[in-house]
This record gives structure tokens, sequence and C-alpha cells, in this order.
């Protein structure tokens, strides 16, 4: 799983904590404050396998500098904090910063939670799933 998908997934206080310790390691420089935007969603047609445009979707984008590297983050929605959170995790994950390798032990923790819980979903959806199969 990508860090940025990651990062959309994850529970708020696991992202807060991991930009915590960004910015109170690193110095840390907000390019581009989280800020409302609309963004072009593609779609597949599965049966002519084309591209077209499905429409336009909000979020919220935030641009920062970490020791040097750019980070990018964009959230779904209304979601200042994720974005920003996002940014400084870009920024290290994908600059290859020193810290760079514990920032993605916490992540990995982090995606670890989340397979947990899609599982749970997926198990609580299954068991309501109907046969009809009649023989």
């Amino acid at each position: 799983m990508h860090h940025s998908e990651i990062v959309a997934e994850a529970g708020p206080d696991a992202i807060r904590e991991i930009a915590d310790i960004i910015v109170n390691r690193l110095p840390v420089n907000v390019l581009r404050a989280p800020s409302p935007g609309m963004v072009m969603v593609r779609q597949v047609d599965p049966l002519e396998n084309t591209t077209f445009l499905l429409g336009e979707a909000y979020v919220t984008e935030c641009e920062v500098e970490v020791d040097g590297l750019l980070g990018y983050g964009c959230a779904l929605g209304a979601g200042e904090e994720r974005a920003l959170c996002g940014a400084l995790i870009d920024a290290v994950i994908g600059g290859g910063h020193a810290i760079a390798g514990e920032i993605s032990d916490l992540l990995s923790a982090e995606q670890g939670r989340i397979e947990a819980r899609w599982g749970a979903v997926s198990r609580a959806v299954a068991s309501t799933r109907v046969s009809f199969d009649v023989r």
C-alpha cells in the first residue's frame, strides 16, 4: 500500500502522531496552507476499456517543505488536518529523508490496523450474503 493510501485510510490520531514526529524533529515550512480545490475523477469503462471523466470531486490540498524536501497532501472533502499531515509524510517518505525508515515503520503498523479493519468489515458483509442456489 502506498503511503498516500495509508494516510487516506488511517485514523486521524495515527497520522497526527506521525506528523508530530516530523514537525518536532525537522524544519517545516508550509508553502501552501490547506485550501479547497476540485479534481477531475477519471473512470475506466470496463466494456470498451476507455477512460472518461466521471465528474469533479471536492478536495483539500496542501504543500509543504520539510528539511528541503517538497511534499504534497490531498484529502477528499474538507480535511485540512489530513491534507497537512499527508503533505508532511509525503515530503519525508517521497523525498527519502533520513527518518523515512522510522516513518515507514509507523505507516506499516497503521497499514496493519487498516487491513484488520477492512477484514472485519468484509467478514461482517459476508455473513449477510444470501445464497439463491435452489436444488
